[in-house]
């Protein structure tokens, strides 16, 4: 080895001081290498911690999904919280619904952490959606009934309890096999009068008696007539989805009782769900765009 080739470190022991120019490149190369194993090995556990939000777009009265890391707890969207709830693979899921009276636009969802850590923030784009409108001829006597004081407090209840076990999976099946005579979303006029409301479930026309079915497994909350609604049968799914179906020839069924997807709560010709927050019916179901809807404390009639 030449004088040249030899770089004196000073300070150092007299037989380590002398290092060859080669051995020197050779150890950066060495040490660039080990620091990007590391940076790998240390980014993937971040990358892990990511949550994620579909659809990236969302139509108004669509329905986010959202899933996390165990250590993210909830969401907010502008003014509307959504729970996430633990999952049987160690993540977190919840169901955020978008009003058909949300404004357009990119908004940030954020998502925050039971602990101090860092909440994360994700783009969310509402599009603006066109829903057309329809006119409901009604006569004097259906036109003049109204819900009492007990059954409104009882769709509240049943809006406002959301258990923690879920028991529904996708996809979802569909309740009944007839046409849809009334769309999600449509501005309600009654008898030519704008309501200044739009409809806020699926009405779907069907032989009177023939069986309704539930769109996924849960539980029964209530099985009961209304004054408008009808024989009406609420079920609650967990965790943010239950559905709701309306204006039944005959209940079959009673409150507390388990059901699954597809088994028989009532018999009906026509039915329809209603929200605090009218949402479009998930997309589990590709056939009929049907009852079953994220619930959350806010919304028209």
């Amino acid at each position: 080895m030449g004088e040249a080739d030899k770089i004196v470190f000073a300070g150092v022991e007299p037989k380590l001081r002398v290092m060859s120019t080669r051995a020197i490149a050779h150890t950066r190369k060495l040490l660039a290498a080990g620091l990007l194993f590391a940076a790998v090995f240390s980014a993937a556990p971040l990358q892990a911690q990511k949550c994620t939000v579909s659809p990236a777009q969302v139509k108004l009265g669509g329905t986010l999904r959202i899933i996390c890391p165990a250590e993210f707890t909830s969401a907010k969207l502008n003014d509307r919280p959504a729970k996430l709830y633990p999952q049987t693979d160690g993540k977190r899921f919840g169901l955020l619904p978008i009003s058909v009276k949300d404004a357009p636009g990119t908004f940030s969802l954020l998502i925050s952490r039971a602990d101090d850590g860092a909440p994360q923030n994700l783009p969310v784009v509402i599009r603006k959606t066109i829903f057309p409108s329809q006119n409901v001829k009604l006569t004097p006597e259906i036109e003049g009934l109204h819900s009492t004081p007990e059954e409104m407090a009882l769709l509240t209840s049943f809006r406002e309890a959301i258990s923690e076990t879920r028991s529904w999976a996708d996809p979802l099946a569909p309740p009944a096999s007839g046409c849809m005579t009334s769309p999600f979303g449509v501005k309600r006029l009654h008898n030519g009068k704008p309501t200044g409301e739009y409809h806020g479930g699926v009405d779907q026309r069907t032989p009177e008696g023939e069986p309704i079915r539930a769109v996924t497994a849960g539980t029964i909350t209530f099985a009961r007539q209304f004054n408008v609604l009808g024989n009406a049968v609420g079920i609650d799914h967990g965790q943010g989805l239950e559905s709701m179906y309306l204006h039944m020839s005959r209940l079959v069924v009673a409150a507390g009782a388990a059901v699954q997807r597809g088994t028989l709560p009532s018999l009906s010709f026509c039915l329809f769900s209603l929200f605090p927050i009218h949402s479009s019916p998930l997309t589990g179901i590709k056939t009929i765009r049907t009852i079953a809807t994220a619930k959350r404390r806010r919304g028209g009639a």
